[in-house]
C-alpha cells in the first residue's frame, strides 16, 4: 500500500511539472516573423519568409495597458513607393498577401503540455483579413512543426490547449498571433481597423507554485483535485466544445469528479477559488 501511494504522489509530481500556462504578456520578448505570399488571384504561391520587426510586422505593444493592438501590415507598402512587387500599378491596392506573425519563441516550455490564454478586448478588424492566436512547436533544425490554432472573430476570452508532445524531437516552442491578408495602403489604417488583445481574464492570480495537483489524468472513473490550502469553491465543468456539464462546489480544499457518466474525450475544468481561477484539460478513458 505505501509502495502505491509513492507511485501516486510522484505520477502528481510529474504531471504538475508537465503543465505550463501562457498568457499575453506585453513585457515579454516578442518578436516577429513575416511570410509572404502572392494574391490569391495571382496563385497565391509562396514568395518568402523572414525575421520582421515587431512594429513592421505592424503590432503595437503596450507594457502599461499590457496589450498587443495587431494591424494589417503597412510598412511594405508604405516604405516601397512605386514598387510593384508590393503595389498594384493599375490598382494602387497592395500586391502580396503578407503572414504578419507576432510571438514568444522558447525553450523553456519544451517536453510540456501547453495552455494558451488571453482575451480579446477589442475586435474592428476587416473582413479582408483573418487573425488567429497559436502555439507551435518546432524540431531541432525547425524544417517540421505541430501547430494549434483558434481564429479570433470577435471579443472574448480564448483557449489553446497543445498537448502532442514529443520529448525526443521537441526543440522550439513559440505562441502568439497571426494576421494574415493583403498588404494595405497606410491610409486606409482606420477602415481597415485592428484587434487588441489582452491577458485572460481567469488567472491573473493564480495558485501558488506546487499547491495544485490533479490526479489520475487520464482516468477511468474520476479525478481527485487539490489546492493545498486554499478552499475549493466551485468546478465548472465544460466538454471541450464549450458546452456546459455541470458545476460542483465542494467548499474543500480537495474535491473529487466523477467521471462515471461521461463519455470519453476531453473535458476543461475551471476551478475557483476566493482569490484566483484556473482552467485545467481533463481526459477520460
Amino acid at each position: 500500500m505505501k509502495k502505491n501511494f509513492t507511485i501516486l504522489c510522484f505520477m502528481s509530481f510529474a504531471l504538475i511539472m508537465a503543465q505550463e500556462d501562457v498568457t499575453v504578456d506585453a513585457s515579454a520578448d516578442w518578436i516577429g516573423f513575416a511570410n509572404v505570399f502572392d494574391l490569391p488571384e495571382d496563385g497565391g504561391a509562396f514568395v518568402f519568409g523572414s525575421d520582421w520587426g515587431v512594429p513592421d510586422i505592424r503590432t503595437d505593444i503596450d507594457v502599461e495597458a499590457n496589450t498587443l493592438t495587431l494591424f494589417p501590415n503597412f510598412n511594405t507598402y508604405a516604405d516601397n513607393p512605386g514598387d510593384d512587387f508590393w503595389i498594384n500599378p493599375d490598382t494602387g491596392e497592395g500586391n502580396k498577401t503578407f503572414e504578419g506573425n507576432t510571438l514568444i519563441e522558447t525553450t523553456e516550455l519544451v517536453g510540456s503540455v501547453v495552455t494558451f490564454t488571453g482575451t480579446v478586448q477589442s475586435f474592428t478588424l476587416s473582413a479582408d483579413y483573418e487573425v488567429f492566436a497559436f502555439i507551435r512547436v518546432f524540431n531541432e533544425d525547425f524544417s517540421f512543426n505541430k501547430q494549434e490554432d483558434v481564429v479570433l472573430t470577435s471579443e472574448g476570452d480564448f483557449e489553446i490547449i497543445f498537448d502532442d508532445v514529443d520529448e525526443d524531437n521537441d526543440a522550439v516552442v513559440q505562441y502568439g498571433f497571426t494576421v494574415v491578408g493583403p498588404n494595405a495602403n497606410p491610409a486606409d489604417e482606420a477602415s481597415l481597423g485592428n484587434v487588441v488583445v489582452t491577458s485572460d481574464t481567469f488567472s491573473n492570480t493564480d495558485f501558488e507554485a506546487g499547491q495544485f495537483t490533479v490526479y489520475p489524468n487520464p482516468t477511468n472513473a474520476g479525478w481527485n483535485i487539490s489546492a493545498g490550502s486554499q478552499v475549493i469553491e466551485r468546478v465548472e465543468l465544460f466538454n471541450v466544445a464549450g458546452k456546459f456539464v455541470r458545476t460542483i462546489q465542494p467548499k474543500d480544499e480537495n474535491v473529487l469528479i466523477n467521471s462515471d457518466d461521461l463519455s470519453a474525450g476531453v473535458y476543461l475544468a475551471k476551478i475557483s477559488t476566493a482569490n484566483a481561477v484556473k482552467t485545467i484539460k481533463l481526459i477520460k478513458n
